[in-house]
């Protein structure tokens, strides 16, 4: 069963044995099938916040969607990047996994699914603005990324 502690096992035992970086995926459900794997727990940016103190050299990458909050997601990776000595990055996610987002009432739509990476564009635009400014006031084309603050 996944837990927060095994995961932190990997993390570990991946640097050990010379990884270079740890990417904790997005995964709304399990992969289901023969082996029974239903289960998942949510391994994104909260996750990852806790993973620095013990590995000491790995990368660690968590996974946002694009239509989580620029401004909150940039505001976290900075803080976790700072705990971590400059080991942390995000892997921007467009949403292509339309059963997962369905079941959780999330997906956007067929509309939205067509210019995901379009978001996704302006999602980084928006981050690298507040990152290297502080601020941004970035009027996007989606209705998604028109503000941050």
């Amino acid at each position: 069963m996944p837990t927060f502690d095994l995961n932190k096992q990997i993390v570990q035992k991946a640097e050990h044995y010379g990884l270079d970086f740890a990417l904790s995926m997005i995964k709304l459900r399990g992969f289901g099938g023969k082996s029974g794997s239903g289960t998942t727990i949510s391994s994104r940016s909260r996750l990852m916040a806790d993973w620095p103190p013990s590995p000491k050299r790995i990368q660690l990458y968590a996974s946002v969607r694009c239509d989580d909050s620029a401004a909150h997601r940039g505001r976290m990776a900075s803080t976790i990047d700072s705990i971590s000595g400059g080991r942390f990055g995000i892997n921007i996610v467009s949403g292509w996994a339309k059963a997962e987002y369905e079941q959780m009432g999330l997906w956007p739509g067929e509309a939205h699914f067509a210019k995901r990476y379009d978001y996704s564009t302006e999602y980084v635009t928006i981050l690298r603005e507040l990152w290297e400014n502080g601020t941004s006031d970035f009027k996007g084309d989606t209705s998604r990324c028109r503000t941050a603050s």
